[in-house]
């Protein structure tokens, strides 16, 4: 009996030996078959890290870097979740400790060997300059920088720019633990002399600090891309990369691009500064009127506020030689259909082209989605919607479709071709006019956000670049005035 208990006992260890052999087996293979992207899909959510300045993050969700993602989530089927960070090294650092999936936010591909050595990224989907700027004094060559001090965000692609370049003397570098934000705010308060910064953050940030000057760049064009952990599998990467490669070949990435950068190509400092005299001087008489229009129609009242300033630069007496009168520029019949008895009264002006902007965007076709249906409707504000409709049509002739501003407005000039507009049903127009119209009212528009921001949008600005005033706000490098 003693040898047979023995036996038993041997052949229960050696079964359950190999029962454990078994699942250790299934543990270590089984899941490390499951990757990153398993991972998330089974979360049901990609957590995405993201600098904290209003160029990448915002509260609508409706900036470039937000707008990408959001489209990467949606093609996964995935939610999205944003993680904000305030330095390139905490978002770095939420990569590493598993905070995020993936961040975001104009990242330089560094050149081999220069970046952290745990950091991969996704292939580029545009590329940035880096600039230098200035403000109170001129700079016109690399070899004046070593007499003054420079302001430069700490481990980014314009510190290593600026420490690369081939000058015998040594730089005086101010190196900011910051968003861009607070390099410009050290350029502003004379702590520095210049400050380097990418172009993509020169065209967005110039109509709010208009004393900056381009002075040259000191880079090739570099590759902007998403950036990912390194010690993950590669999944996430490869889904990034695959899907990057589907909105550029389709042109939706073209489009995006578009609908964030496309109003900041060109800079009228002279215009900003006007700009600036008369949100001082002409727009609070008006405040009440935009905001009691915004009630009514549910638009934002500083939209209806850069559509004012567009059509009459907010001047209640405006008259066009064409007939159109006052803050918003109506025509007499345009006035009688909306019930507005003077045009000249700055209060009927203002609510009655709140009515008839929100009117147009109800017009625009349901396949046109925001923000082009909101560009669409402004353009048929300057030109009619008779004419936006004839410029599609022209689209739809070449067997191209028109559902995007970015498409839009390369065939609204064509109203003044008689090869074209004589096939239209209301003919000739002039069609450029339109495409600076909304042009421009973008940037107006996008001033006034930023002089008075929201509840949710003033949470966002950093510290020291909170408005002084509830009432007139001015962003703090246009209250500076340099030359």
């Amino acid at each position: 009996m003693h040898i047979l208990a023995r036996q038993r006992l041997l052949k229960r260890t050696i079964i359950w030996a190999c029962v454990g052999l078994i699942t250790v087996t299934v543990f270590l293979f089984g899941f490390s078959r499951i990757g990153h992207m398993d991972t998330i899909e089974r979360a049901g959510e990609l957590r995405v890290v993201i600098a904290n300045d209003p160029r990448h993050f915002n509260a609508h969700g409706d900036t470039l870097e937000m707008t990408l993602a959001r489209k990467f989530t949606d093609h996964l089927g995935l939610e999205l979740r944003f993680h904000t960070v305030d330095s390139q090294e905490e978002l770095r650092r939420a990569l590493r400790l598993g905070l995020a999936d993936m961040a975001v936010g104009g990242i330089v591909v560094p050149d081999l060997g220069q970046g952290p050595p745990d950091m991969v990224y996704s292939r580029p989907y545009m590329d940035v300059l880096q600039q230098v700027v200035y403000k109170s004094n001129s700079l016109q060559v690399v070899d004046e920088l070593p007499a003054l001090q420079g302001a430069v965000r700490a481990n980014t692609a314009q510190y290593r720019a600026l420490r690369t370049l081939a000058i015998e003397q040594p730089l005086d570098i101010q190196v900011v633990n910051g968003t861009t934000e607070a390099v410009l705010k050290a350029l502003g308060n004379g702590e520095a002399d210049y400050a380097v910064i990418d172009s993509n953050d020169h065209a967005y940030y110039r109509p709010f600090y208009p004393s900056l000057r381009h002075a040259f760049d000191i880079s090739a064009p570099q590759p902007v891309a998403w950036k990912f952990y390194a010690n993950k599998d590669g999944s996430l990467r490869a889904a990034a990369n695959n899907f990057l490669d589907h909105v550029e070949a389709t042109g939706q990435l073209e489009i995006v691009l578009d609908q964030h950068l496309g109003h900041l190509r060109e800079f009228d400092y002279v215009g900003v500064r006007r700009f600036e005299r008369h949100v001082n001087t002409r727009l609070p008489p008006l405040r009440d009127f935009f905001e009691a229009g915004a009630e009514e129609t549910g638009l934002d009242w500083r939209l209806l506020a850069a559509v004012g300033y567009q059509e009459s630069h907010w001047r209640a007496d405006a008259v066009s030689p064409t007939g159109v009168r006052g803050v918003m520029m109506l025509t007499l019949r345009t006035s009688g259909e909306l019930g507005v008895t003077n045009r000249l009264d700055p209060e009927q002006s203002v609510r009655g082209g709140a009515r008839y902007l929100a009117g147009l965007y109800g017009r625009v076709p349901d396949n046109i989605e925001d923000p082009d249906r909101l560009w669409f409707a402004l353009a048929a504000y300057n030109v009619g919607m008779g004419h936006v409709m004839d410029a599609r049509r022209i689209a739809a002739a070449v067997d191209e479709e028109a559902d995007y501003w970015t498409d839009l407005r390369e065939y609204l000039p064509l109203l003044r071709d008689p090869d074209y507009y004589r096939f239209t049903r209301y003919g000739f127009a002039r069609g450029d006019e339109p495409v600076v119209y909304v042009q421009n009212i973008r940037r107006y528009y996008d001033l006034l956000r930023w002089m008075f921001p929201t509840e949710d949008e003033a949470e966002l600005l950093l510290p020291g670049l909170e408005p002084d005033n509830p009432g007139i706000v001015l962003p703090p490098l246009l209250q500076l005035h340099g030359p």
